[in-house]
């Protein structure tokens, strides 16, 4: 057998060197103690030191503390520019006003933006503009609309009643309606005309109120009377381009179109049976239609037909309670239209209200509040641009309406530029909405048409629209 080599034996490692690696595998996997902040001066005065975050805590705080602080100060500016105007219409409703006074009147027109709910524009009413109003010491009368034509038959209906109070018609006063017996009863047309009497006669103010024991006074006017100024009477606002539409509709349709409904003439049956040839094989089936029909109506019970009978009248209501009127004249026939009306002839350029002697809406003043409403997942980074930056939007609206109770920026109303007041608002219209909207032709959707007769009464507050290169060259062009 041969001898090993004794230079080829690996010596085996002594008890010292492997404690040695052990106590090195076991330093390298005790972690490195964390780094702590230490500063003398909190050491001097026994404050422990202090941990630091890690980098992702870092970032996730700081994101946490812009966005939060982003929307306070945006929140408290808002506050601040509020109260600023605030503080400037209180003078106005610090002044002492006689109990025969009552104050000017704001009439404020509201709609919801498309595919949104009314609540929407309603926010805007509530943060931006009503604050002014309040503290200016003004009265105001909201319309607000759930479907679209409800503002623009309200302004029609308004222009068409006071019309109608100018034509002179003469009126037989009937005899009073009084039971020559006592015990003697009254037929139901004579308590149907003294219901009537008694409902235009009652006067709350008998029942109720500072005039329950004191006399009443002979009549009562508005603040915008004794101001002497009454070119500075009154105001609208309409928010929303929507309702601003419908509003410019309301005026041309109430004094350019008729008073009463046009009639639509009913097209004869032998027109439409004239148009309708049919064949003989076409002719004998509806023979054995019609003599079905007429079999199944014999077997039919009574209490059948008596319940389609109310479904049919509650369909006939429902389309009375929408509160939309058709248009009762087209844009097209603005022009050939005659202004102003025979009855409103000796009115001028100024037409009063007959009851309240106060001009009528097209002669006050005009404010138009865009409503911004964008929606969709891919305008999110726009609506959070928005969101930080409200305060902006909160000065424009709020020194608009400023400038609406002062009434000292009013200048006439530019038919080229103002008919496009609120228009950056379509911008965030749902594509699908306007889309529909053109299809099934939609109020909102329509070109605005006016006519110069009617603008050249209107006034307006907000500040002009600048025209774009585009418009500008278009406008020479034509």
């Amino acid at each position: 057998m041969s001898e090993k080599n004794p230079s080829t034996e690996v010596p085996k490692p002594s008890a010292a060197a492997s404690a040695a690696t052990e106590a090195a595998k076991k330093v390298k996997d005790v972690k490195p103690p964390k780094r702590l902040f230490a500063n003398p001066a909190f050491q001097a005065m026994g404050i422990p030191a202090m941990r630091l975050p890690s980098r992702n805590w870092v970032i996730f705080w700081m994101t946490v503390t812009a966005a939060v602080g982003g929307f306070g100060y945006d929140k408290y500016q808002q506050k601040k520019i509020i109260s600023k105007y605030a503080d400037m219409m209180k003078p106005m409703a610090e002044k002492t006003m006689d109990t025969k006074t009552v104050p000017r009147k704001i009439t404020v027109f509201i709609a919801p933006p498309p595919s949104d709910y009314l609540e929407t524009s309603l926010k805007m009413w509530r943060r931006y503009i009503k604050p002014v109003l309040f503290y200016a010491g003004l009265d105001y009368d909201i319309v607000q609309e759930d479907r679209q034509g409800v503002i623009r038959t309200e302004v029609a209906n308004r222009m068409r009643a006071l019309r109608k109070e100018y034509i002179e018609e003469p009126k037989i006063e009937a005899p009073p309606v009084t039971p020559t017996d006592k015990n003697a009863e009254l037929t139901p047309a004579q308590v149907k005309e003294l219901g009537k009497e008694y409902k235009n006669n009652f006067d709350w103010r008998d029942a109720i109120g500072i005039f329950y024991k004191k006399d009443k006074p002979a009549e009562i006017n508005s603040e915008d009377l004794e101001s002497g100024d009454l070119s500075l009477s009154g105001g609208v606002i309409c928010l929303g381009r929507g309702a601003y539409k419908e509003y410019l509709a309301g005026l041309h349709e109430g004094l350019l179109g008729p008073v009463d409904p046009p009639v639509i003439p009913e097209e004869p049956k032998q027109a439409e049976d004239a148009a309708k040839k049919l064949t003989p094989h076409e002719e004998e089936v509806e023979k054995e239609i019609k003599v079905m029909e007429e079999q199944l109506e014999e077997t039919n019970e009574g209490p059948l037909d008596t319940e389609e009978k109310p479904t049919e009248e509650k369909e006939e209501k429902k389309e009375e309670n929408t509160g939309v009127l058709a248009r009762f004249i087209d844009p097209s026939e603005y022009e050939a239209a005659p202004f102003p009306p025979l009855e409103l002839h000796s009115q001028g350029s100024v037409i009063h209200d007959k009851q309240t002697k106060l001009p009528i809406l097209v002669n006050q003043p005009l404010l138009v509040v865009s409503v911004p409403n964008l929606i969709g997942f891919l305008a999110i980074p726009q609506r959070i641009y928005r969101f930080y930056r409200k305060r902006y939007m909160t000065e424009d609206i709020c020194s608009d309406v400023a400038a609406l109770v002062e009434s000292s920026s009013l200048r006439p109303f530019d038919a080229a530029t103002d008919v496009n007041l609120a228009k950056e608002e379509e911008s965030d219209w749902p594509s699908s909405w306007v889309k529909q909207g053109r299809k099934r032709d939609s109020e909102w959707t329509r070109d605005v048409v006016t006519d110069p007769r009617i603008t050249s009464l209107m006034r307006v507050c907000n500040k002009p629209v600048p025209v774009s290169p585009e418009a500008d060259q278009t406008a020479n062009s034509e």
